[in-house]
């Protein structure tokens, strides 16, 4: 429930012109360049990571999978999100990650299976530290990519009882 009341408040802070703490103000939020939707998404997750995070989060990466971020993309990413470090940052070891400069705990935010039905509308799956995995679909509107509500998750083990 938390994770849903962030994502009202990052869209509404977004929608209103307002910054998010992480964002530098003079940028312009991604979510409004209609050629990048998955930044747009992991914008959004980012934004909602780091607001449930605290002011003091592991190492964190964002992870695009199949195919990784470009390293543009990822430029963008880093310009708002100060707390985020370069992919290469985050490694697996053992069943965790950890950042590969300090050998601390890392975390990785995940979009994968991101696909777009049209120009306007697209979908991915997104994972973060420590949570099940969760549908996400974008729709480019009134300038602005939109994340609407999709209720799937991903259960596991336990959790699929």
């Amino acid at each position: 429930m938390s994770r849903r009341l962030a994502s009202i408040a990052v869209a509404f802070s977004l929608l209103a012109g307002a910054c998010v703490q992480e964002r530098p103000g003079d940028l312009a939020p991604l979510a409004v360049d209609r050629e990048q939707p998955v930044l747009a998404l992991f914008e959004r997750a980012l934004a909602t990571y780091f607001l449930d995070a605290g002011g003091s989060p592991s190492t964190t990466c964002a992870q695009l999978s199949p195919a990784p971020l470009t390293a543009q993309q990822e430029e963008a990413l880093i310009v708002r999100f100060v707390r985020l470090a370069p992919a290469t940052r985050c490694r697996p070891e053992g069943s965790g990650v950890v950042d590969a400069v300090t050998g601390g705990p890392a975390a990785l935010v995940q979009v994968y299976q991101f696909a777009c039905a049209s120009a306007t509308q697209c979908s991915a799956w997104v994972t973060y530290p420590g949570s099940p995995s969760e549908r996400h679909t974008i729709r480019y509107r009134e300038g602005i990519w939109h994340d609407e509500a999709d209720p799937r998750i991903i259960l596991t083990g336990d959790d699929a009882r």
